[in-house]
């Protein structure tokens, strides 16, 4: 939709944010043109600017490193049970076993059960955006 913040997955696999704009543009599956050398993403001639979050999961060598060592720049899992929103200090567990605390003061509301949730790595911190919500909050990884 073109809304500051907004998480978008492209075809292959790339995981971008829009950033500090807000444009209407909603599109079910639209095609689009990206220049990441100008962090741009261009829909039906209108431009938005972006911030690439990942290219892909990433991979690592956990011998002998901590949780946090070890940790992609991407995420993608579900909430292991229900989710109600986000709060701060609330704990997230995930269905691929890691648990994340939200570490932003960011309160929202929503009841759903098992949804999805993307965890990307921004500005040396990581953030949570889980399916349904508008926004994403900062997170740490306690497992």
């Amino acid at each position: 939709m073109g809304n500051s913040g907004e998480i978008f997955r492209l075809d292959d696999g790339t995981i971008g944010e829009v950033g500090a704009e807000y444009e209407y543009l909603y599109e079910y599956y639209p095609s689009v043109t990206i220049c990441p050398s100008r962090s741009i993403l261009i829909l039906d001639g209108k431009s938005l600017s972006i911030t690439i979050l990942s290219e892909s999961f990433g991979s690592a060598d956990a011998v002998g490193k901590s949780d946090a060592e070890v940790t992609p720049s991407l995420i993608e899992s579900k909430i292991d049970d229900e989710f109600e929103g986000y709060d701060y200090g609330n704990v997230y567990k995930l269905r691929n076993g890691q648990i994340w605390q939200q570490t932003g003061s960011r309160y929202r509301y929503r009841y759903k059960y098992a949804p999805d949730v993307i965890i990307f790595r921004r500005d040396g911190s990581y953030h949570m955006q889980v399916e349904g919500m508008d926004d994403s909050v900062a997170v740490e990884r306690l497992k």
